[in-house]
């Protein structure tokens, strides 16, 4: 029979999963075999479970929900200008803001099972307002002949409303309608738990030892009634409270004291706490990590993939419920009909950090499934001119443009082939290419490489202003911790810290601006060849070569123009270039070596086929340095221009000493001239 009959239920009356039980409101207080009551409010007060409903509840309250209209393409529009984005994006009635009305229904149904609002509607039948109605407890669905009404009370009234007058989002259940109570359903787990709490407040709060028997010698035993009371005070004074924990326990009459508490390590106190937290995580479906319980299965390497296991197996299933019961009883059959649905944006929640974000953005940018602007939207910036063409990797062009650039130097199909002489292939080149007339060969070539350079240079810009961005921070740094030092001291100082941070800077260049100028010259050497007509050339030993060039240009230059400004012993003036450098550096470096790059590549083609190039002037606004340099034949044994050579045209404003031999432009800052293959 056992000693506590009445406090455990028989196995025999436990209600069955179809029970109506489990679909009774839980507003009351049930007992729970620990000894503690348990609904919806007690349930509350265990942190566990307040944690994981608050977590839950106002990551699905903060994500934004969207009106989208479907598109034939399979895409989707956002509809902004309906009554019900208002309602439910913004204020679902005049005393309830978007982010409370979803955070409240949230937490009704991670409590009740059910979350229940009124719906007013206008004459035609739209819906204007959505109240929550406070106790979903209170809440009963019937069935009424083969309609399903919904009774409840307020302000002492019972009142019955219609199907289209509540908006209900039920639920887990077994039939569909409603939802099950999920305090109801894990009440033993709960109430273990809150059993747990009370026992260890309790413990403290009486002294962990000592808590027992007090055996009085023979003649201490004829206490009277008044006696014993006073002696048991003075016995607690000395032991009971937190603050008296362990204390020394004085016993004047010589009596004997036999402990009955179970000590907390027997008991495994602490091991029964992080059990029925656990479960409570469990049952929620939430990762114990965010609720700030972590083990051995989260560590910094695997947040990320943790993250997006709770937003896939916590959240997901709850935002399909609101999803789906806002079309269905919010929307109209004909406004589902016309393509109309509610969803989620999820996106933010699963954002990993920047550069997981960047590689991924660069890996589906690669291959035309995403604009720049797009994934501007994605980083919450706004979109530029330009920005909603998707690139391919075939020289980074326009995707419905990727075949006309294909075909951009090459030979007219219309044209007769022309038979190369016998052991004369390599004037088969020189064939193809003069055949056409008027120049139309150079301006396919020039307007495929202009393309290709528009291409490429966001990616240069990007990467020129990491460069610039990276020594520009250094060197105001520097400027900074030293402007308390004497000036000499100072000086002296930021030499050294030059001459060791442009050592091994060339390192981080490397890393940022030869993986983008490397493919920019290859592309344009393929370009190259598709003009020429002849044979692949293999060139990358040279791109290597100018690679490495730049790197020491970029460093001369910066290392130079900080040297100068040291010998005025004023770091202002450091300070101010650095600034200049970071406003306009980064566009200077992409001018020039979109220009420079492209005229290097071109002419390694040109040059290791046994042709020549020709300098060729964009139009009238070209300067008279290079208009006088129109047409000039360039190869590798006569270069452009050559070093210590001075340039002085008519119209110009003086003459233009030229510091390093050239073979292709630019020939100044600025300059925009090219070069196309000649005999």
């Amino acid at each position: 029979m056992g000693l506590f009959p009445s406090l455990i239920p028989s196995r025999s009356r436990a209600p069955s999963p179809t029970d109506d039980y489990w679909y009774l409101p839980w507003g009351a207080a049930k007992s729970t075999d620990a000894g503690v009551s348990v609904d919806e409010a007690t349930a509350l007060k265990y942190l566990t479970v307040f944690s994981c409903v608050s977590l839950i509840a106002g990551d699905v309250a903060r994500l934004p929900l969207n009106l989208y209209r479907r598109r034939k393409d399979a895409g989707k529009d956002l509809v902004s200008d309906h009554k019900l984005y208002d309602l439910l994006h913004n204020r679902p009635n005049q005393e309830t803001t978007s982010f409370n009305w979803r955070e409240t229904a949230q937490a009704h149904l991670l409590l009740w099972g059910n979350h229940y609002s009124y719906c007013e509607r206008d004459k035609t039948g739209a819906v204007i307002a959505l109240w929550q109605l406070p106790n979903p407890g209170q809440v009963k669905p019937k069935r009424v002949g083969s309609e399903i009404v919904y009774e409840y009370h307020v302000d002492g009234e019972t009142r019955i409303r219609r199907r289209d007058e509540i908006f209900h989002v039920p639920g887990f259940g077994f039939n569909g309608l409603i939802g099950l109570s999920m305090i109801g359903l894990a009440r033993e787990a709960i109430g273990m738990g809150l059993a747990a709490e009370k026992f260890g407040s309790r413990f403290f709060g009486s002294g962990t030892h000592p808590s027992g028997l007090l055996t009085m010698p023979p003649e201490s035993q004829a206490m009277e009634p008044d006696e014993q009371k006073k002696y048991l005070a003075f016995i607690n004074e000395q032991v009971t409270g937190l603050g008296k924990s362990h204390n020394m326990m004085l016993l004047p009459n010589g009596e004997k004291y036999q402990t009955l508490t179970m000590p907390l390590d027997d008991a495994q106190f602490l091991d029964t706490r992080d059990h029925q937290k656990i479960e409570i995580c469990g049952m929620y479906h939430v990762p114990p990590h965010k609720i700030a319980l972590h083990g051995q299965n989260s560590n910094y390497n695997n947040l990320e993939q943790e993250n997006s296991s709770y937003v896939d197996s916590c959240l997901m299933h709850w935002l399909v419920r609101w999803e789906s019961a806002i079309s269905a009883q919010l929307l109209s059959e004909k406004e589902r009909r016309s393509g109309l649905f509610f969803e989620f944006l999820v996106e933010g929640l699963l954002r990993g950090d920047s550069q997981a974000r960047a590689d991924f953005y660069n890996k589906i940018f690669q291959i035309g499934a995403i604009t720049p602007n797009q994934i501007r939207a994605k980083e919450n910036m706004n979109p530029i001119e330009g920005g909603d063409q998707a690139f391919v990797m075939l020289n980074m062009v326009p995707l419905d443009q990727a075949g006309e650039i294909d075909m951009a130097g090459g030979a007219n199909d219309q044209d007769e082939p022309v038979e190369p002489e016998e052991d004369e292939t390599d004037i088969r080149s020189l064939k193809n290419f003069f055949r056409h007339k008027n120049g139309e060969v150079e301006k396919r070539s020039i307007m495929a490489r202009d393309r290709i350079a528009r291409r490429y240079s966001p990616l240069i810009m990007d990467a020129a202003t990491a460069v610039v961005n990276r020594e520009t921070k250094a060197i105001k740094s520097k400027v900074a911790s030293s402007r308390a030092t004497k000036r000499d001291a100072d000086i002296d100082g930021m030499q050294i810290f030059l001459a060791d941070f442009y050592e091994k800077f060339p390192e981080y260049i490397n890393k940022k601006m030869s993986p983008v100028l490397r493919s920019y010259m290859l592309a344009i050497a393929d370009e190259a060849v598709s003009e020429i007509g002849g044979d692949d050339v293999n060139i990358d030993a040279q791109v290597k070569e100018y690679l490495d060039r730049y790197t020491e240009r970029h460093v001369q230059s910066s290392l130079g123009q900080m040297i100068a400004l040291l010998e005025s012993k004023d770091t202002d003036e450091i300070d101010q270039r650095a600034d200049e450098w970071t406003e306009k550096r980064p566009e200077k470096i992409t001018t020039d070596e979109t220009v420079r790059a492209s005229g290097a590549a071109f002419s390694f083609v040109v040059f290791g086929a046994g042709l020549s190039t020709v300098l060729r002037n964009r139009g009238p606004s070209t300067c008279p340095y290079c208009r006088s340099l129109e047409g000039k034949k360039v190869t590798q044994q006569k270069p452009l221009i050559s070093a210590g050579e001075e340039i002085d045209p008519e119209g110009a404003d003086g003459p233009m000493k030229i510091y390093n031999t050239k073979y292709h432009p630019p020939i100044h800052q600025g300059c925009d001239c090219y070069v196309v293959a000649g005999m």
